[in-house]
């Protein structure tokens, strides 16, 4: 599997777009943590967390206008902007936080509107760059190594506000964001102007197609997801979390990271049946930790259940990108980003609830059963599917 994670990186321009890539996420995996570390000393974690929950909404609110923004008009002329109101926010932010509750939750507000949507763009460009085997596997490395934003980004985070402050943590994080936006919108890969839509190709709407349908599993996956982490939290902590329970969680993604590596970049070609299986095994295994004899268990349960995690991801981002209608993947893209913001939040909000009523145990369970939510989805069809209407175009042409 290995040998073909090795094959696609030296595709020109690969290497590059996917390291500036998961720079450009890093605020992702950094600025939450940074907004609480920054506002909790003042308002404390029902405020500040509100405040972290508002960017969050916000982001997911204009994930999918910006992206469609790139489909028209390219990804220089949309992403650059963006992330450079997003750097200038996060340092502003930093500097006046703690002062003015309302003002923070404008800039948040705000801070949250201009976050580049890095990853819809680069699982738009792999097949536009490589073709459809090839950005297959680009999907699986990506699944695996966006684990890495989500490792890294909350040990740089402690690290600084430990060594100098929560302010320099900030901005760090849009500042990083800001780089690795730069670096990749300047790669050759997107030197070329947008291509004009050919008016004689009636352009088939996005909400038409299954584009909604991947969204809603993306959904249900990160809503498992969320819970569990808060689960996890609970289970290893009690009522006050601990150091203990980050390094369960990490272990968490490395097991992730692992299975990616393993098995994530597969050749063979993707359909429902086996975004199916990728589902049914995540949500099997978020469920199983229910059963955990103690920390240890839940620790060893949590990496082999994660193994799933990146091949299911990278199979999801496969279909997504073969329902995608014609000039308008960014923004298919888009929609499955606010799936995966919308299980966050929603995952967040049911799993404090649950883990203060039920408990621990039980919230695993709940989570694996609202990843397995996703086959639901997956067996949807919209009245009209892209399909169709492509096939009846093509007749009509003919």
């Amino acid at each position: 599997m290995l040998a073909r994670y090795r094959e696609v990186l030296r595709e020109p321009h690969v290497a590059r777009l996917l390291a500036t890539a998961l720079i450009g996420r890093m605020p992702q995996g950094m600025s939450t943590l940074a907004i609480l570390l920054l506002l909790t000393p003042k308002f404390g974690y029902g405020k500040s967390g509100a405040v972290a929950g508002l960017a969050v909404a916000t982001s997911g609110a204009s994930n999918v206008l910006i992206a469609r923004a790139v489909d028209r008009l390219g990804a220089r002329v949309v992403l650059a902007p963006a992330a450079t109101s997003y750097c200038v926010l996060a340092i502003v932010l930093a500097l006046v936080g703690r002062r003015s509750y309302p003002t923070d939750l404008l800039i948040c507000a705000a801070l949250g509107v201009a976050a580049a949507p890095v990853s819809s763009v680069s699982r738009a460009t792999w097949p536009r760059l490589l073709g459809d085997e090839a950005a297959q596997v680009l999907y699986g490395l990506e699944a695996t190594a966006q684990e890495l934003v989500f490792i890294a980004g909350p040990a740089l985070v402690a690290l600084v506000a430990g060594t100098v402050s929560a302010r320099a943590a900030l901005i760090l994080s849009g500042s990083l964001g800001l780089v690795g936006v730069l670096g990749f919108v300047s790669a050759p890969a997107f030197a070329a102007a947008v291509p004009r839509r050919d008016r004689s190709t009636p352009r088939v709407p996005v909400l038409r197609t299954r584009v909604l349908s991947y969204a809603f599993v993306g959904a249900a996956l990160t809503t498992g997801f969320s819970m569990t982490e808060i689960a996890t939290v609970a289970f290893v902590s009690g009522r006050h979390a601990t150091a203990a329970s980050g390094v369960v969680l990490a272990i968490w993604s490395a097991g992730s990271l692992m299975g990616g590596l393993a098995l994530g970049a597969g050749t063979s070609r993707v359909t429902d049946r086996a975004l199916s299986v990728g589902v049914s095994l995540v949500g099997i295994g978020l469920a199983l930790n229910a059963i955990a004899p103690g920390r240890v268990g839940l620790a060893a349960i949590l990496f082999a259940g994660s193994t799933a995690t990146a091949p299911a991801l990278a199979r999801l981002y496969t279909r997504m990108g073969s329902v995608a209608p014609r000039g308008a993947t960014t923004e298919a893209f888009g929609w499955l980003s606010v799936g995966f913001q919308i299980g966050s939040s929603l995952g967040a909000a049911a799993g404090g609830v649950s883990v203060d009523g039920p408990g621990p145990r039980a919230t695993f369970a709940i989570a694996g059963a609202s990843a397995l939510l996703g086959l639901l989805a997956i067996r949807w069809r919209p009245v009209a599917s892209y399909g169709a209407v492509r096939q009846a175009a093509d007749q009509d042409a003919a």
